[in-house]
């Protein structure tokens, strides 16, 4: 190839973090790597001295000679003076809160929910003096309430349907969207001092699920310009075999009629949520007077959850072992997801 066609490739070619588009977001449009490193340009920015109106040379590092004929392209500034792209601070902020709280573990759980963050003292949503995303390192007068307005969960579910009629067309690109509607019955029950959940198919009565569940810890990221702030939750989970219910009431109920959108590593589960008027187990059995009653609660719910948490988990060990990885890039897909649906919230 001669030095006039290499130089023409060289203007036509896209630069690579240019083409990186990645398809496993639900929104379709990411930001490239943020920690992505790119190749310095042969000739960096002429600056110029205000005061004396002298304008220093280029300097080119590759070939160690000055250049003062070759201006510096808009296309081809470089990310700042060190060459590589910083990464978000809040992308940074839930990568590290991730990597710490993933060690050691194996049965985990790994959700993102949409919501409100809660100040328990007025019971209306904290406004904090910031007018972007923030992570909140003290939570202890806050409460993170995990349910939308009717309107909003509606909204949701149109969105999300437009999304799988996208993702299906022949032209599409991208990784396609899987769409179930099930409806299941989470019976809790207190056993041996172990809070066991048993979930079974509302039509059929088939168990599905026994599980024992262990909150591992929680992150609230308030939201000021959405109207949705978020929470990211790892819990444990152990599956355990079916247990005698039957001379044993359960201390809560939940209907769950739900939309699951999967997509890669992630289901979008849209889910309306009741639970029925229960009577309270009284604290003294000897009690005189009628039972007291929960009255009946419905919410809407929007979660994200991670239904392979085996590849951030083996992504998790090359960082400790310091080998290449994608942990940073899965984090930032997962909480650009949290985030897009977030400002689509009405």
């Amino acid at each position: 190839m001669d030095d006039s066609t290499s130089r023409k490739r060289q203007r036509t070619e896209t630069p690579e973090f240019q083409r990186r588009v990645s398809a496993a977001s639900l929104s379709a449009i990411m930001n490239p790597d943020p920690e992505a490193a790119f190749q310095p340009s042969p000739s960096p920015v002429p600056s110029q001295n205000q005061a004396t109106g002298t304008q220093y040379d280029n300097y080119n590092s590759n070939s160690n000679n000055y250049n003062t004929n070759r201006p510096q392209s808009p296309q081809r500034l470089e990310q700042n003076v060190f060459g590589v792209r910083p990464a978000e601070d809040i992308v940074r902020v839930v990568a590290d809160f991730l990597y710490t709280h993933l060690k050691d573990r194996t049965n985990i759980e790994i959700e993102g929910k949409l919501g409100r963050i809660i100040d328990k003292a007025s019971g209306q949503r904290i406004a904090l003096p910031v007018v972007s995303e923030t992570a909140l390192s003290d939570d202890k007068a806050t409460r993170f309430e995990s349910n939308m307005t009717v309107q909003q969960h509606a909204a949701f579910n149109r969105l999300l349907n437009q999304r799988v009629d996208e993702t299906r067309r022949s032209d599409f690109r991208g990784s396609r969207i899987v769409y179930k509607h099930t409806r299941e019955i989470d019976h809790f029950y207190k056993i041996e001092g172990t809070r066991v959940r048993v979930t079974t198919e509302k039509e059929t009565g088939r168990v599905i699920a026994v599980i024992t569940k262990t909150k591992i810890a929680d992150l609230n990221i308030y939201s000021p310009r959405t109207k949705l702030d978020i929470r990211i939750t790892i819990n444990e989970e152990k599956t355990l075999s079916m247990p005698d219910t039957e001379s044993v009431k359960p201390i809560l109920e939940r209907h769950k009629d739900r939309l699951s959108y999967k997509q890669d590593l992630w289901s979008f589960d849209l889910t309306q949520v009741v639970s029925p008027e229960q009577e309270r187990v009284p604290a003294n059995p000897y009690a005189l007077g009628p039972p007291k009653t929960t009255p009946a609660v419905t919410t809407h719910e929007l979660e994200v959850e991670v239904v392979q948490p085996e590849t951030w988990l083996a992504e998790r060990a090359k960082v400790a072992a310091n080998k290449p990885n994608s942990f940073h890039e899965i984090t930032h897909i997962f909480l650009g997801n949290l985030r897009a649906l977030a400002k689509r919230a009405i």
